[in-house]
């Protein structure tokens, strides 16, 4: 006679066996599990843009940034008097039907030209567009550049805000000041009338 644990075991094995059994027939007939689906169908992210090192961040408002960044480096020490180019990139994180930007000066200072960009159409993710802006600051201080980034896509058509700041410096003492005037002439010597007169 069998003990009680080796009785165990068969009857576990039995009740296995049974059930291996019924679920041979509803193993065949399910589809087979489709680990790899969503990777084959998961498109890449695309690299991120590359800018230059000395490019600075917009500052935004919200999370605007999220979906698309402006970066900014300014060609010269902001002077007064002085245009001052400056270059912009908008750098798109996300796919857009379109997008274009309008740039805006205050009291002090003031957009010459590039005042606005696009509209670029199909815009891709993470491929940036570089524009071309030129500044004139008639006044020292703190002053603001308003960048408004509108594009149309898959929320419907967004504004999105962005400040680029600029602190202007007065013109370089050796610039403003003036050179001296030249000395007066010498007096002329007193005419002398011809001889034989």
């Amino acid at each position: 006679m069998s003990s009680p644990g080796v009785r165990a075991s068969l009857v576990v094995a039995l009740a296995s066996g049974v059930l291996l059994a019924a679920c041979g027939n509803s193993t065949e007939d399910a589809p087979a599990p489709t680990t790899t689906a969503p990777a084959a169908t998961a498109a890449p992210k695309p690299a991120k843009a590359k800018l230059a090192e000395q490019m600075v961040a917009a500052v935004s408002q919200g999370k605007n940034a999220n979906a698309v960044g402006v970066h900014f480096i300014l060609g010269a020490a902001p002077t007064v008097n002085q245009d001052l180019p400056v270059e912009i990139a908008i750098v798109p994180h996300e796919k857009f039907v379109s997008l274009r930007m309008r740039l805006a000066g205050q009291e002090g200072i003031t957009v010459v030209s590039g005042d606005a960009f696009g509209p670029k159409t199909e815009v891709e993710p993470e491929k940036a567009f570089t524009h071309e802006v030129v500044l004139h600051p008639t006044s020292e201080g703190v002053f603001t550049i308003s960048a408004t980034v509108e594009t149309d896509g898959s929320e419907g058509a967004v504004s999105r805000d962005y400040a680029i700041p600029v602190i202007v410096t007065p013109q370089a003492a050796a610039a403003t000041s003036q050179s001296p005037a030249p000395p007066p002439a010498a007096n002329p010597p007193a005419h002398k009338p011809a001889a034989g007169n």
